[in-house]
């Protein structure tokens, strides 16, 4: 996983703390990092496909930033 992606995820993964939800803000994550939307575009679809992050149910969510992290995505941002 390019460091970029990597970066992402780990903020995404510290939005969700310790609660149990698996909601996260990517629009938020990339800005805190100040990605170019161009490298976040790219670093989400790496994330989705490699199972990392999900596409919200409803599309007006994901099209708003807001994506599901999944158990592998977890696990990848809380190894080094």
């Amino acid at each position: 996983m390019d460091e970029k992606s990597l970066q992402l995820l780990r903020v995404m993964r510290e939005q969700l703390g310790e609660t149990t939800g698996r909601a996260v803000d990517a629009g938020a994550a990339a800005k805190s990092l100040g990605m170019y939307p161009e490298t976040l575009d790219r670093s989400l679809l790496y994330l989705v496909r490699a199972g990392y992050i999900e596409e919200s149910a409803d599309p007006s969510l994901t099209t708003q930033g807001r994506y599901l992290i999944t158990s592998e995505g977890i696990a990848a941002a809380d190894n080094p």
